[in-house]
């Protein structure tokens, strides 16, 4: 299963502030070593969601707002707005969709349904947990 870049480093974007409870951009890209400027775009739009919270100044950085269980994959997903593991037509615009109605539309959307539970389903937490190779 292929991860867009978007997602992917916000996901070690939220880890790094996971771990360290509150981290600058400029740590985060160099501990990740991802482009600061990527990086800082991802805090912004992981800040429009209300992921995390930032704080100015010469100390300042980024911090989640709410527990790292709070936080899911799902809310990751929407919050840069990735669409890539979207099984619906209606997503899509009806772009895979031929002819006058679909009539793969009903497998796609139970499927699209049980892919969004099983994305609710892994917090920040877990998905920290695996990363640190722990069980979960």
């Amino acid at each position: 299963m292929a991860v867009n870049t978007k997602t992917e480093y916000a996901l070690r974007s939220l880890l790094e502030i996971a771990d360290k409870g509150h981290v600058s951009a400029q740590k985060i890209s160099e501990a990740q070593r991802l482009p600061k400027k990527y990086i800082e775009h991802l805090l912004s739009l992981l800040k429009s969601a209300n992921l995390v919270r930032s704080n100015p100044g010469s100390t300042g950085g980024y911090e989640l707002s709410r527990p790292a269980d709070e936080i899911n994959f799902l809310d990751v997903l929407q919050a840069v707005q990735d669409d890539s593991f979207s099984a619906s037509c209606a997503q899509r615009d009806g772009q895979f969709c031929f002819g006058k109605g679909c009539t793969l539309s009903p497998f796609f959307n139970r499927l699209e349904s049980e892919m969004t539970e099983i994305f609710k389903s892994y917090s920040l937490s877990d998905i920290k947990s695996i990363w640190e190779g722990k069980d979960i």
